[in-house]
């Protein structure tokens, strides 16, 4: 007698500890969670392919329907305007005369308004820390205004090895032994006179700030240390700012994995995830932390950025795994489900993001090189041009400097690179159904006869049964089994197997062009087998 059983695991993908272990999703890629429920993540679209590096920070602010979007990378800073429609304009090259950077640079950048005439303007340092977050080496704060495409000019008599961030109206820079000095009010240029002042809040390299509030008379902002979490607010009079120390025995491994959702902030700190909302905790993690950290490249950890997706309440985690230098995968904290999950990158990974509320969705760069072949170096100034050394020590110039991908993600359900259409691979893998773990345990297999798929769908999807006989038997996959997004015959209302499996679970894949789903209540009929065990 065949038993209707509903197909339904906890939400999230658990990575730690065995898969018989819990009724989590056991694996998966380009899938998250909503309603409990697994649906395929969206699409993602190249808005610009004109780059001139690896990026590793943006900044976007919106004006009169354009979005001005700054770049920077390791050689140098651009800019670009984005449209409502994802549309962009050529980035003009805003690297300052003489800026001298390279690979291992990550920008520090930001926004407020110059009261001394300035305007609007943006304000960023560069400094070597992408392999070393406490690279102590100070460097030259630069300035412009954000809606031009003129190269930056250098603060005089400034710098920083940390950043800069504004709690408007005033600039801070921060840095090594926990120097922190802030300008004058609405004068970021402004330094030495008025309310500018500086101070030694820590005895560590400061090497993230963000505002709490800012504006009026009480701007307050966070400061992370190393090793400690400071608060600094306005107070007026002589010294103009004060510090408190909410913790001192924190800890941070990326300087770009600070992100504030909703007034919470959240942060990857030494082997475990942190947040503060008032007082500083961790993140309730035991789904994928010590596969994080023990996949995590700590070499290159200080890569690691965040970025997040309000309409799924997501906050990613992008990071390099293995003996990758790059971002290749990322980690997924999902605040509204109070869950965890993870995928792979796509186009072999990522190197910055930010959610753009004027796009209503997260930009990202790519890290593969449109031309492969592009020079070993670069000599960068307002005009670059290109150099490879030959073997017999030759200098040949190149016409084609190395160009890298912009992309807008959560657009569509396809990879759109320009007029090529990809289909992007979703799939999941519920946890394990077994009769020796039911309300009524019985030794014996499990007899699979038939599915009833219930999934919102666009794109023809396969269902692929798989499991073994106990924990540690190796895995017997079944056939991949086909069904459309409309049953047009009766036959295809159902999916029908033949397969038996003593601890057996579901693999559910998309991987058409326009492919999209979200999950509902799938219903498998069942029944004992007769007691033999296959293999």
């Amino acid at each position: 007698m065949l038993i209707p059983v509903n197909v339904r695991s906890e939400p999230g993908i658990k990575r730690d500890g065995t898969k018989f272990e819990g009724n989590f999703y056991v694996d998966g890629q380009w899938v998250r969670f909503q309603r409990g429920l697994p649906r395929k993540i969206g699409g993602y679209r190249q808005i610009s392919n004109f780059a001139l590096g690896i990026v590793r920070q943006f900044h976007t602010q919106a004006l009169n329907g354009f979005v001005y979007t700054h770049m920077g990378y390791g050689a140098g800073i651009q800019s670009m305007t984005i449209d409502s429609l994802g549309n962009t304009s050529a980035p003009a090259d805003r690297t300052p005369l003489g800026f001298s950077g390279g690979d291992g640079y990550m920008w520090s950048l930001d926004a407020m308004n110059d009261g001394a005439g300035g305007g609007a303007v943006i304000i960023g340092v560069a400094t070597d820390t992408a392999n070393d977050i406490s690279n102590g080496d100070a460097k030259t704060i630069y300035i412009g205004n954000i809606y031009a495409t003129s190269q930056l000019t250098a603060i005089p008599t400034v710098s920083a090895s940390g950043g800069v961030c504004v709690l408007h109206p005033y600039l801070f820079l921060y840095g090594t032994n926990g120097f922190i000095q802030w300008s004058d009010i609405n004068d970021p240029t402004n330094f030495a006179s008025g309310d500018a002042g500086n101070a030694f809040i820590s005895s560590s390299k400061i090497v993230k700030g963000l505002p709490l509030r800012g504006g009026g008379q009480n701007p307050a902002g966070l400061f992370w240390t190393l090793d400690s979490l400071i608060r600094a607010y306005y107070t007026g009079g002589t010294d103009v700012f004060a510090f408190d120390t909410i913790s001192s025995s924190t800890s941070i491994i990326a300087a770009n994995s600070v992100i504030e959702y909703d007034g919470i902030y959240f942060w990857v700190g030494d082997g475990r995830f942190m947040m503060y909302n008032g007082v500083v905790r961790e993140v309730p993690n035991n789904m994928n932390i010590n596969y994080f950290f023990d996949g995590l490249n700590q070499q290159f950890a200080n890569k690691i950025f965040a970025y997040k997706v309000p309409r799924f309440g997501e906050i990613w985690w992008c990071y390099p795994r293995g003996d990758a230098t790059e971002c290749t995968h990322a980690v997924i904290f999902n605040f509204r489900e109070n869950t965890w999950y993870d995928t792979q990158l796509p186009n072999d990974g990522r190197s910055a993001g930010l959610y753009s509320g004027s796009l209503n969705d997260p930009i990202l760069a790519g890290i593969e090189p449109i031309n492969p072949g592009a020079p070993d170096i670069r000599i960068t100034q307002a005009s670059p041009v290109d150099i490879r050394i030959t073997q017999n020590n030759d200098i040949r110039v190149l016409s084609e400097p190395p160009l890298f991908k912009i992309w807008r993600h959560e657009f569509g359900v396809d990879e759109i690179d320009g007029a090529q259409v990809n289909a992007v691979e979703s799939f999941f893998e519920t946890g394990d159904i077994s009769l020796i773990i039911s309300d009524s345990p019985k030794n014996r297999a499990i007899h699979v006869e038939m599915m009833e798929p219930d999934f919102v769908q666009s794109g023809e999807m396969t269902v692929q049964i798989t499991g073994r006989i106990n924990a540690r038997a190796p895995e017997v996959n079944g056939p991949l089994r086909a069904f459309p997004a409309v049953a047009s015959e009766k036959y295809e209302q159902q999916v029908f197997f033949k397969e038996q499996r003593r601890e057996l679970r579901f693999r559910f894949a998309s991987n058409t062009v326009g492919g999209n789903y979200q999950m509902g209540q799938i219903v498998v009929h069942i029944a004992p087998s007769d007691g033999r065990y296959q293999s």
